[in-house]
């Protein structure tokens, strides 16, 4: 019987010292599962953010033209005798480029000039008369007036004799020509489209009002010609318009080339024009997360925890983002990894 009672009393304390061990050996499992039920940490690289004055040119498009271009016409009409010169061929100044027949202002010069002699006949008869009270002197001024008005006349007419021809105001080249001998040419009318040299080329370009605004006369600026993108040529504003073109809404900015540049009336170009915008805060465009028009996110790093930061994108500049927030307090962002993150994801920085 006491047997029975010390093997009983031996098996309960046997099975006691089990579930103790057993309690204790559960406790780290338990710990060791919970660790495993934790997301990994997100590897990140870090990145400074970059303070400073930011380059932010301004870029439009235009055509190439000679600044010193005119269209040349006649100042009295006539029958054209000869045309000197081909579409595309180089003048120089001064040079004759097409006549009229000029019988018809010589006509007008002799009779503007002998109607003055007749008027100067007239004031000397009426002296003699007014000094011998036959009339008075009023008949004196009259004749006075009408001499004066003769001899302008007379210039005018021995100006339009000298408009007969047609000579190049420039060194240049003939982009356009109108006429033919034989063809009678109005007075005004243009008959040629001519390109001179001596002020070199321009770019007019057509920017919006908030670009215009960030342009100064004497910018610098790059002209890439669509003929040669890779070889830019140097420029430089020289003029900016005070009033939006009523067609288009834009203000005309005209960027004078490099004169030493070989180009052509005509040639279409792509123009930057250099400006730097005031202090601002630039961070990788791989930075930003949620964007969303200029509004977006970055993500920074707070005792190994991703925090988001909100901010706001002035423009983009190659592969930098120039930011309207300052990010004070914040020296470096999250550039590789930043599209995993969410905030407060627990992270591990990479070297």
């Amino acid at each position: 019987m006491r047997a029975r009672i010390y093997f009983g009393l031996f098996f309960m304390g046997t099975l006691a010292a089990a579930a103790s061990i057993a309690g204790c050996q559960g406790a780290p499992r338990e710990a060791v599962a919970a660790e495993r039920n934790q997301p990994p940490l997100v590897a990140v690289r870090l990145t400074p953010v970059q303070r400073g004055p930011v380059s932010r040119p301004v870029r439009g498009a235009g055509v190439v033209k000679l600044k010193n271009e005119a269209d040349l016409s006649f100042k009295v009409g006539g029958v054209v005798t000869a045309v000197l010169v081909e579409e595309g061929a180089r003048v120089r100044r001064g040079q004759v480029l097409a006549r009229i027949d000029p019988t018809e202002t010589e006509a007008a010069l002799r009779q503007a000039q002998e109607a003055s002699a007749r008027a100067e006949r007239d004031v000397e008869r009426a002296r003699k008369l007014v000094a011998s009270n036959a009339v008075p002197v009023i008949e004196l001024q009259n004749a006075e007036t009408a001499a004066a008005s003769s001899k302008a006349a007379v210039d005018a007419a021995a100006f339009n004799a000298q408009r007969t021809v047609i000579v190049a105001p420039d060194d240049g080249r003939v982009e356009k020509r109108t006429v033919d001998p034989g063809e009678i040419a109005a007075p005004g009318v243009p008959v040629f489209h001519v390109s001179g040299r001596s002020r070199g080329a321009v770019v007019r370009v057509g920017l919006t009002d908030r670009d215009v605004l960030r342009v100064t006369l004497g910018d610098e600026a790059r002209v890439m010609l669509d003929l040669f993108p890779d070889a830019p040529v140097t420029g430089k504003v020289t003029q900016i318009a005070a009033s939006a073109s009523p067609a288009t809404g834009t203000f005309d900015v005209e960027v004078a080339v490099d004169p030493t540049a070989k180009i052509l009336s005509g040639m279409t170009a792509k123009v930057e024009i250099a400006h730097v915008e005031r202090d601002l805060a630039t961070v990788p465009i791989a930075a930003l997360t949620d964007g969303r028009g200029d509004a977006a996110s970055v993500f920074v790093v707070d005792d190994k925890v991703a925090r988001r930061v909100p901010v706001k994108v002035a423009f983009l500049s190659q592969d930098r983002a120039a930011l309207l927030t300052r990010l004070e307090g914040h020296e470096r962002v999250v550039e590789a990894g930043a599209a995993d993150l969410d905030d407060g994801t627990a992270v591990h920085v990479l070297p």
